[in-house]
């Protein structure tokens, strides 16, 4: 079985993925905090995925469904996070937006993605380089926003 299936995914396997993909998303972001705020252009881009947008996933005809498990529901949290970091830092002109890569040939999939890195890295790249009017609390993938 797959540590995936929550229903018999061993406590340890699921406390790893939300130890990175959650909590380590906060630690790294209040760290650099201090930074941060020292920018005329500060801007946080944390890395979201389809794969935990409730929206898409609460969907019948969604056939990600079956693998909505640990790894779904730890991005569903960074999501959660994320948007609660871009309230928090909104009026100090520290824009917060998630950038959602596709299906991008990585590790985590054994490099099977059908994205190479470069085309993964795109949105997260213009969201980086937003300007002073650009949008906070965004979840987006370069063919524009996601359904939380």
């Amino acid at each position: 079985f797959s540590f995936n299936d929550l229903t018999r995914a061993p406590m340890d396997a699921v406390r790893e993925v939300w130890e990175t993909n959650v909590f380590g998303l906060i630690a790294v972001t209040q760290a650099m905090l201090p930074l941060l705020r020292h920018s005329k252009a500060a801007r946080i881009v944390n890395i979201g995925s389809t794969g935990g947008s409730l929206s898409w996933n609460s969907r019948p005809d969604n056939d990600h469904r079956r693998m909505f498990g640990t790894y779904s529901t730890s991005k569903s949290a960074a999501h959660a996070v994320s948007l609660a970091f871009a309230f928090a830092l909104e009026k100090e002109g520290i824009r917060v937006n998630i950038a959602c890569p596709g299906h991008t040939a990585t590790a985590l999939n054994n490099f099977s993605g059908a994205r190479s890195i470069e085309e993964g890295a795109r949105e997260a790249v213009r969201l980086a380089v937003l300007g002073p009017d650009g949008p906070t609390g965004t979840f987006s993938d370069e063919d524009g926003p996601v359904d939380w």
